[in-house]
């Protein structure tokens, strides 16, 4: 796929990224990318250390006459959140991004892109391999599985980084710099669900809800954007007094993207089809009108045979109620920044699986308490539909630091560079930051990077004119930190 960005600035970066792009490395399947990212270090003349989680960890060097500057470790993250739309078809385990071009944008074919984290850790690669970029010594420090859980941070050897100033590439605004997040965990949930024989005289119906939005379940979750597993419950709560028997609901994949697919099978007495179709339609017209920023939702119906089992009606009525009473979007805004999330909660999915239903909820907020008090009630909901939970561990969120050295040097480089000054930025996402802050005693840190829209969803796009301006922040940052600006 180099074709695609052949000419584009810097054009290191862009040629790593296609390298990226071209290997598989969904979260927890990031081992080849990782060798071969060692390999291209290790045959640069670069020492390289991995520990037991599987980070790794490349030191560069101080260009000649800047080694006694403080070391900076540039971090980003391997993993890649995969989601395509039902229309494609890709394996994430095997196929290379197909990238596509469309004016200023990038984006892949059907498919998320990897921009998250994949121009970060170019751009930290490209570092590597400049020979006119000036800086100090530089750890470029490339964790695993950040995606589902932040695991690989949580697992961070102590003994891979010794740096104290850290530039996370993984950010999403060229316009502002990012000074903490937010912190979160996860419940997942199994409800026992019992069968029966489908009565007699009965119709089958599958029911296929699409073309929602979805998208990362931090950023995006103020958005008010459509929750394909509320829908699709929705859905069915008003289909109920038609006597339908449910027989199969699938919904949701990511656990920190908002679910964009869901589809549903039962089964309803063939008099009824004509009526379940209207309500059908009805709810589609209503969910349109709520959510007006889904404007390629589509609800289709299509008769089929009757299964063979449903599930009894006390299991229907128990799983129904858990789904609609299970929270979900924005659970308190900052009462501190203005415009800021502080808690919310994501329902990332619900599968029947055999004789259960296993569902996932993303808890987050900038408050350790709120994040356990919203556990708590998700918990809750589920105990009174009869479920058992699994709670997740946390992870901790990261405490803006106003005072921050390297953040007043990165917006004087702003500055320099642009003429104005960066917005600072809080977001209601989870940043290995917290982790790697709360590990490293002591560590001087901010986010930042280019513009990238839809993380988490198939319209995932990165902005190809903000790549070059996050290059250039990162090079006059390096260079001023040489340079001994940092004080």
């Amino acid at each position: 796929m180099w074709e695609v960005l052949k000419g584009l600035q810097p054009e290191r970066l862009w040629e790593l990224f296609s390298q990226i792009t071209s290997i598989p490395h969904g979260s927890k399947n990031e081992a080849v990318l990782a060798a071969h990212l060692r390999q291209l270090a290790e045959s640069a003349g670069f020492a390289v250390k991995q520990d037991d989680a599987g980070n790794v960890c490349i030191s560069l060097p101080a260009t000649p006459g800047y080694k006694k500057t403080p070391t900076v470790v540039l971090q980003g993250h391997l993993d890649m959140v995969c989601e395509k739309n039902e229309s494609v078809d890709f394996d994430f385990t095997k196929d290379a991004i197909q990238l596509v071009r469309d004016g200023d944008w990038l984006k892949a074919d059907g498919t998320t892109l990897g921009a998250d984290n994949g121009i970060g850790v170019a751009a930290a690669l490209a570092v590597m391999m400049s020979e006119d970029t000036i800086h100090g010594p530089i750890e470029i420090l490339l964790t695993v599985d950040e995606e589902t859980g932040l695991t690989g941070a949580m697992g961070l050897s102590p003994s891979l980084v010794s740096g104290r100033i850290l530039l996370n590439l993984d950010s999403e605004k060229t316009s502002t710099v990012c000074i903490g997040c937010a912190g979160g965990g996860g419940v997942t949930t199994h409800l026992p669900l019992s069968w029966t024989d489908t009565p007699n005289k009965m119709v089958g119906l599958a029911l296929n809800l699409t073309g929602l939005r979805g998208g990362h379940s931090g950023l995006n979750i103020h958005e008010n954007r459509g929750n394909a597993v509320k829908l699709m419950s929705r859905n069915l709560h008003a289909l109920k007094e038609l006597n339908i028997t449910l027989a199969d609901f699938q919904s949701g994949d990511k656990r920190n993207a908002i679910p964009r697919e869901s589809s549903a099978t039962f089964a309803l007495p063939v008099n009824y089809v004509p009526k379940a179709q209207k309500i059908i339609s009805e709810k589609l017209t209503a969910f349109r009108a709520e959510f007006l920023n889904e404007r390629d939702m589509r609800i289709s119906s299509t008769t089929i045979n009757p299964p063979h089992k449903v599930l009894s009606r006390e299991s229907f009525d128990t799983m129904l109620n858990m789904l609609m009473a299970f929270p979900h979007g924005v659970l308190a805004m900052s009462r501190d920044i203005p415009g800021l999330v502080e808690t919310s909660n994501n329902l990332a999915s619900a599968h029947i699986k055999g004789d259960a239903l296993i569902a996932h909820n993303g808890p987050r907020s900038s408050f350790p308490h709120a994040v356990h008090e919203t556990v708590d009630q998700i918990v809750a909901v589920a105990n009174l539909a009869g479920a058992t939970n699994h709670i997740g561990k946390s992870y901790p969120g990261w405490h803006p630091n106003p005072d921050s050295k390297i953040l007043h040097l990165f917006e004087d480089a702003h500055e320099e560079l642009f003429g104005s000054r960066p917005e600072r930025e809080v977001v209601h996402a989870g940043l290995e930051c917290g982790i790697i802050g709360e590990k490293f005693d002591g560590m001087d840190m901010i986010s930042f990077g280019p513009d990238i829209v839809n993380a988490h969803s198939p319209d995932e796009a990165v902005s190809i004119s903000s790549v070059e301006i996050f290059w250039k922040l990162l090079v006059c940052v390096l260079d001023r930190i040489a340079r001994g600006a940092y004080q």
